[in-house]
C-alpha cells in the first residue's frame, strides 16, 4: 500500500512539474517570452519591477515596431498601446505614488526640445493610461511624482512665452490633476 501511495504522489508531482499551462513569470526571460509569442517583435527597451507591492515582478517592454507590452506577474502578455517610437529609445520612469502603488511613465524625446509623456496606473493586471501631455519646452518628473510641463504659450501677433503646468496624482479622483498654466 505504501508503494502505491508513493507512486501516486510521485506521478502527481511529476504531472505538476510538467504542466505546460503553469508559467512562472519570474523564471522566464520576458524578452524571450514576448518574442516567442510574437516572432516579428524585437524588444528594444525593457524594465522589470514590482508595480503593486506583491513581491512579484511585472515586465514592461517596448518593441522596435513601437508597441508597448506588459507581462504581468502571472505571465500574461498584454498589448498596452502602440506608436512608441522616435529617433531615440523611449525612457521608462517609475513614480512611487505610495508604498503599494507605482505608476509607469514613458517619455519620448523629439529633439531639439519636445517631449511627450504618458503615465499609466497598474490596475486589474494591466496598465490604464492616466495622463498624456507634450512639453514643447520640457517635461520634468520630481522624486515625489509631481510632473512639470513647460510649454510654449504663443502670442496672436507672434512669439511666445514659456508657460508651466504641474500635474499631481489625486487618488480620490483617480487621475492626475493639473495646476498652473494649463495648455489650451
Amino acid at each position: 500500500m505504501k508503494r502505491i501511495l508513493s507512486l501516486v504522489c510521485a506521478v502527481a508531482m511529476l504531472g505538476f512539474i510538467l504542466n505546460t499551462s503553469y508559467v512562472d513569470a519570474a523564471a522566464v526571460n520576458p524578452k524571450t517570452l514576448l518574442e516567442k509569442k510574437f516572432p516579428r517583435e524585437q524588444v528594444t527597451v525593457s524594465k522589470s519591477l514590482d508595480l503593486n507591492g506583491d513581491n512579484k515582478k511585472e515586465h514592461l517592454l517596448i518593441t522596435e515596431s513601437g508597441n508597448f507590452y506588459l507581462i504581468n506577474s502571472k505571465g500574461v502578455i498584454v498589448l498596452i498601446d502602440t506608436n512608441y517610437y522616435n529617433e531615440e529609445d523611449p525612457t521608462f520612469h517609475i513614480l512611487n505614488i505610495s508604498s503599494k502603488e507605482k505608476h509607469v511613465a514613458i517619455t519620448l524625446d523629439y529633439p531639439p526640445s519636445n517631449t511627450q509623456l504618458f503615465v499609466f496606473k497598474y490596475q486589474d493586471g494591466t496598465l490604464q493610461k492616466k495622463l498624456s501631455i507634450i512639453g514643447d519646452v520640457s517635461i520634468k518628473i520630481s522624486k515625489s511624482g509631481e510632473i512639470r510641463q513647460a510649454w510654449k504659450n504663443y502670442f496672436p501677433e507672434g512669439g511666445w512665452d514659456t508657460a508651466v503646468a504641474y500635474y499631481k496624482w489625486n487618488s480620490k479622483k483617480d487621475k492626475y490633476v493639473g495646476s498652473g498654466e494649463l495648455p489650451h
